[in-house]
Parts: C-alpha cells; structure tokens; sequence
C-alpha cells in the first residue's frame, strides 16, 4: 500500500515538474512576462526563416494564398497584354500603351501598377522607369518579355507549387504551451 501511494506521489511530483518546466519556458519566450527588456532572452532565427511566418501558421498560410492571388492577377495582365496588344516591329514581342492598359485592365482591378511591378519583378513584363502614371504615361509601352504560352505555363506551375505547399503542410507542434 505504501509503495503505491509513493508511485503515485512521485508520478503527481514528476508531471508537477514537468508543467513548471514548460511554464518557465513558456515565460522566457512570452514578451510580456519581462519587467525589464534587457530580462527578455534576445530570440534568434536562421536567416531564412528571418521575416517569415512560422512553417505551417495560418500566417502563412495567408501568406501563400496571397502570392498564388498574386500570380493569377499577373497571368490575367499578361493574358491580357497578349489579347489587346499589337506585335513589336523590333522583336515580335507583344506590347500594349499603358494608356489603353490601364483602361482596359481598371474594368478587371484597381491594381494595375501593383501588378505590372509585381509581374517586372518575376520577368514577366518590362516598361521604362521605375513606375507609370496615369496621363503622363500613356504612350508608353508596356511589353511581354516571353512568349505567352510560356509565361502561362511557368505562372501556372508557380501557382501549383504554392497551392501544393499550403495545402500538403504537415502541421507541426507548436513550442509554445497549451492550455
């Protein structure tokens, strides 16, 4: 009788133990529990993981959804450069005024300048200066730098990708307490 209370005592001290452990660990990480900044441990990332959403939050999560939104927006630019724009004497290439884009494209969204540096960024398209505005530069043109089909394909296999990595995630354990 008295070994089985001592084991059953033991085992209370021992997880006792092991919810004080946490709880300490969970107060060194938790900002908020520190009197004094110079109290809080300084936290250090890899440089990769440096301005990113822990793997497998719902940040990021969001995060990927807005990328692969981002990149079916740049397809529909794209898309539309090729259907409403004139061949390129000097390469063949498509190219559409920025005038008759923003026209056309602000029926579809209100991101059009968003959009046309996102898809400069990736390679998609190409235009002089660092941005264009409404008015001043409308005669200036904005050009496919790649054959359609093969932007279509390289956007709609980014977009796999991202759709894959969101929703193949395996979740991992948090390192923070739960309650």
């Amino acid at each position: 009788m008295a070994e089985s209370q001592d084991s059953s005592v033991s085992s209370r001290i021992t997880l006792f133990n092991q919810q004080a452990e946490q709880h300490k660990n969970w107060m060194m990480i938790n900002p908020f529990a520190h009197y004094n900044v110079n109290e809080m441990p300084k936290r250090t990332f890899p440089e990769e993981e440096y301005g990113r959403a822990p793997t497998g939050s719902l940040s990021e999560q969001r995060s990927l959804q807005a990328n692969v939104r981002a990149l079916e927006e740049i397809l529909q630019l794209c898309d539309l450069i090729q259907k409403s724009g004139r061949d390129d004497p000097i390469d063949g290439r498509k190219v559409l005024a920025f005038g008759q884009l923003f026209e056309t494209y602000n029926n579809i969204s209100d991101k059009l300048l968003a959009t046309l540096l996102g898809a400069r960024k990736y390679g998609f398209v190409d235009f002089s200066g660092e941005t264009l505005f409404q008015g001043r530069d409308d005669t200036e043109p904005v050009r496919l730098l790649r054959p359609f089909e093969e932007l279509q394909a390289e956007i709609i296999s980014k977009v796999a990708d991202l759709r894959c990595d969101f929703t193949e995630k395996p979740e991992e354990p948090t390192l923070l307490r739960e309650d």
